[in-house]
């Protein structure tokens, strides 16, 4: 493929699309909006569509978006936007969302491709080029092995913050085009000043160092967070997705997102029905009418109008997806509206086989809500049921695994059809009770994994397992620090040995990132303040080594002070 015909690929692209905005450049600060991942992954990300309406909701700001394209670096290509196909390195901003670590290989092939140096001080020295600003839950908790990569990182919730950051971005960056030029270090003091705002050249972590505030939004009906663009080619492929709440009270300790999204915050039912109601009739200038609707939440059907929910959205006849499902308890109406919208797959996560271990992770599902939810997908005729699964929990026994086994064998007794399990390793993340535990061996994840591929063999389900070798390269980059920012960007082709090599070449090893920390350790990711206090991840990690379950926080307990979180100021 040559460079005409990956602009003819891109038009292509873009004409199966509705809702992409084109301007022109002219006077105008251009930003480049990443999504380091496939067109295909990135175009299911509700945060991607919002950052580029807000964006282009300025007259004067042009934002288009860029994917990586494994295929087109190969061929020697260079990285083009989608809208105006403009190399990237022409832009003034680019800005990446990144929801997880495994991406930070897919930036930094991105930056190569388009010809920009990878570490902030070799631009420093050798500019102009673009601003690289990031965000997402990835860098929000632990933004340290990005630190030399970007130039600033946006430590959570960026809605209310939004307006002040692009009007420093606009004032600091000369004109559209990084080619005339900018004063480079009175932009980063710009930026150094706002609240949220992460300046890895002016801040560095130490134990009586700054720490930058994570942004949380308390009132989201102040948000529209729906779709803004639609496109068969994606995951959620032309549905309208919707963000009904954000964070999650449940307290799972080993989940990212129920810490860097909280508190539990919800969209009134009546409001999330209104925008069904609004795509239904048609979205955009040609009225274009979405083929579903997509729910999202990290825990979508612990809304509190889950079932009024469920209910409109059955009268107005409307197809629904959602991730996946509680079932302490179930939403049956939700489970029902689903249903009836012809979804293939209810899915449920138990996470860990046993009771006990479900309490040691706070998962408070007991075995009895887990198998009547089987029981109803059975009695709805769902063709599908997944069951998401975790394995290397803290304090796992083999007994845990046989659980799994067993807990899945009973399901197979109830539901009839295809099951299909997922047997993820756990990986300890910065910010959650559990970051200060040791990684399970790749060994023993995979012992474990095999263990449950042959007893669930019989049965005829299969067992997706994901592997213990990449799952280790993650744990290192959730918990890592500066140092491995040289191992991404001499790593040319990621693969586990590679990156084991890679840090040896540093001086480093996995082992030392893979490792228990001490719970009075001073940690590299300390430099973000979550809100949560310390003190009750140390507690809740006591609470895990008991087998106790812990605290958790419906919606209404915005004033709650327990964790810390809703005791400081938002950022409205």
């Amino acid at each position: 493929m040559n460079s005409w015909k990956q602009i003819a690929a891109a038009q292509a692209v873009l004409s199966r699309e509705t809702g992409a905005i084109h301007k022109d450049h002219g006077g105008k600060l251009t930003v480049a909006l990443a999504y380091p991942n496939s067109y295909y992954v990135g175009m299911s990300s509700l945060a991607l569509q919002i950052l580029y309406r807000a964006f282009n909701d300025r007259p004067d700001v042009a934002c288009e978006r860029v994917f990586w394209d494994e295929g087109l670096a190969a061929a020697g290509l260079p990285l083009l936007s989608l809208e105006s196909q403009t190399p990237v390195d022409e832009f003034a901003v680019w800005g990446f969302t990144i929801s997880f670590e495994m991406d930070y290989f897919n930036v930094i092939a991105m930056l190569r491709q388009a010809g920009v140096p990878p570490l902030a001080e070799l631009r420093a020295a050798d500019g102009p080029w673009p601003l690289l600003i990031a965000g997402g839950p990835a860098v929000s908790m632990n933004p340290e092995p990005m630190a030399p990569i970007f130039d600033a990182i946006v430590i959570g919730e960026v809605e209310g913050l939004f307006s002040r950051l692009t009007d420093v971005l606009s004032a600091g960056l000369v004109n559209d085009s990084p080619d005339a030029g900018y004063d480079r270090e009175a932009l980063l003091d710009a930026l150094n000043g706002l609240p949220g705002v992460y300046v890895p050249a002016r801040v560095a972590p130490a134990p009586d160092g700054r720490r930058i505030e994570r942004l949380w939004i308390r009132d989201l009906t102040a948000l529209r967070p729906v779709s803004a663009l639609y496109t068969p080619d994606t995951e959620f492929a032309n549905r309208h997705l919707i963000e009904i709440a954000r964070g999650c009270g449940r307290g799972c300790r080993f989940c990212l997102a129920g810490y860097v999204y909280r508190p539990p915050r919800e969209q009134p039912a009546e409001r999330i029905l209104a925008w069904v109601r609004e795509s239904m009739a048609g979205v955009g200038p040609d009225g274009f009418r979405p083929d579903g609707i997509g729910l999202v939440s990290a825990a979508v059907s612990d809304h509190s109008q889950i079932d009024e929910l469920a209910t409109g959205l059955q009268a107005m006849a409307a197809a629904i997806s959602i991730s996946s499902m509680r079932t302490d308890p179930i939403s049956v109406p939700m489970v029902r509206a689903l249903a009836a919208s012809g979804a293939q797959t209810l899915t449920i996560a138990p996470e860990a086989g046993t009771e006990r271990l479900r309490r040691v992770i706070n998962k408070t599902q007991t075995e009895d809500d887990l198998l009547a939810a089987v029981e109803l997908a059975q009695t709805l005729g769902f063709p599908q049921l997944k069951l998401y699964f975790m394995v290397g929990h803290p304090g796992e026994t083999d007994d845990d695994i046989q659980g799994i086994i067993d807990l899945t064998s009973k399901a197979r007794a109830i539901f009839r059809r295809n099951i299909a399990i997922n047997a993820t390793p756990f990986v300890p993340k910065a910010h959650t009770p559990f970051q200060w535990v040791a990684m399970t061996p790749a060994k023993t994840l995979k012992a474990r994994q095999k263990t449950l591929q042959r007893g669930l063999a019989r049965h005829g389900i299969a067992v997706n397992a994901d592997s213990p070798d990449w799952a280790e390269v993650q744990a290192v980059l959730a918990r890592g620090d500066r140092r491995l920012a040289p191992v991404l960007t001499t790593l040319e082709r990621p693969s586990p040995r590679g990156f084991r090599a890679a840090l040896a070449e540093q001086g480093l090893s996995a082992e030392e990132y893979l490792g228990e920390r001490a719970t009075g350790a001073f940690l590299p990711w300390d430099v973000v303040e979550s809100g949560v206090k310390t003190s009750y991840l140390r507690y809740e990690h006591r609470l895990a080594g008991n087998e106790r379950t812990g605290h958790r926080c419906p919606p209404s307990a915005l004033d709650c002070l327990t964790c810390g979180v809703c005791g400081v100021t938002s950022n409205e």
